[in-house]
């Protein structure tokens, strides 16, 4: 008899012990601890989970969750990324889990002009999104995301990604963001008739982004994108290299973003260089706005085949001949600009 009721003594303590581990693990003292962030992927059991929080020190003990989770009725607890506060009491935890991840929306903003290689860097600078800019880059050349104006084997999106102000949140991918961007593209070649403009220029809708990607970089004001773009038409008719400084620059970028061309660099070689070579750039070179866009399927009907930057705001002057072109370099050497 002794021996039973010592027994049963150490049972009930067990009992009671193991109860004030229960209370302690399911709300534990002291306020809430700093936030973490907690990934809980597709298909985790709640035992994973209760792991997954325990590890993150959102809770002390993952073992006893997923049964206060059948105790209190599961229900549906949605994957994604959650930033909750360590040191949580497991109702807490469990009502955000119930609630589903809060999107984190930001802003991503794509200026006119912008290189593939921009727009990676200003993916990756949105902590909010968690990617990086090489992983947008081998998305966006992995051919899983396709432009219709997209020539056939040809896995560059360069040029055909529209700039604009877009609304991005946590759980988009590099895909995601991509096709977005490729889809407003899209919209706003529809808009201008970009197809039909291309065929009734002579030029495959994909030659006229890469003019209108040269004129985004060669023009700083609006006023002056169709007169460059009809400056550029001109000399590819007339057999004339085009001679845009921005094709060997964007050339020269693709290994060194921040290099200002040397004189020497810019005759150099390459495929971009339409100082030597004739004709467009293998592709283009920026991503055009819509007013760069614009200008390049509807340029004005000019007979200009020189644009030289005459003015320190960026505004350009034009002409027509050998002469007036040198009357123009006169002008950009004595504003310090040639």
């Amino acid at each position: 008899m002794a021996i039973l009721a010592a027994s049963l003594i150490i049972v009930a303590a067990l009992a009671v012990g193991g109860g004030l581990w229960a209370k302690a693990q399911i709300d534990p003292a002291g306020a809430p601890g700093p936030k973490v962030t907690v990934v809980v992927p597709k298909g985790a059991s709640i035992a994973a989970i209760g792991d997954i929080l325990a590890k993150a020190g959102v809770i002390h003990d993952g073992t006893l969750f997923p049964l206060y989770a059948k105790l209190k009725g599961t229900g549906v607890l949605y994957p994604g990324t959650y930033h909750l506060a360590r040191n949580s009491p497991y109702y807490t935890a469990l009502a955000a889990l119930r609630a589903g991840p809060k999107l984190v929306v930001d802003k991503l903003v794509i200026p006119e002009g912008f290189t593939v290689e921009q727009i990676a860097q200003a993916v990756a600078g949105l902590p909010g999104l968690h990617l990086s800019a090489s992983a947008f880059l081998a998305a966006a050349s992995s051919g899983t995301v396709r432009s219709p104006y997209e020539p056939a084997g040809l896995n560059n999106l360069e040029g055909l990604l529209f700039p604009a102000t877009y609304e991005v949140s946590q759980n988009d991918t590099a895909i995601d963001v991509l096709e977005e961007m490729v889809g407003a593209f899209d919209d706003r070649a529809a808009q201008i008739g970009l197809a039909a403009a291309a065929e009734k220029l002579g030029y495959s809708p994909y030659q006229v982004v890469t003019v209108a990607s040269i004129v985004e970089r060669e023009a700083k004001f609006p006023s002056d994108f169709g007169p460059v773009a009809s400056a550029l038409y001109n000399r590819l008719r007339l057999g004339m290299p085009l001679g845009a400084d921005s094709t060997q620059t964007y050339f020269l970028r693709r290994t060194d973003p921040t290099l200002v061309p040397t004189a020497a660099q810019l005759d150099q070689p390459s495929p971009y260089n339409t100082r030597l070579n004739k004709g467009l750039p293998p592709t283009p070179i920026s991503s055009p706005g819509l007013a760069a866009l614009q200008a390049a399927t509807e340029p004005p009907t000019t007979s200009y085949l020189y644009f030289v930057e005459t003015n320190r705001d960026g505004k350009l002057g034009f002409a027509s001949t050998a002469a007036g072109f040198a009357a123009l370099q006169s002008q950009c050497k004595a504003a310090g600009l040639c």
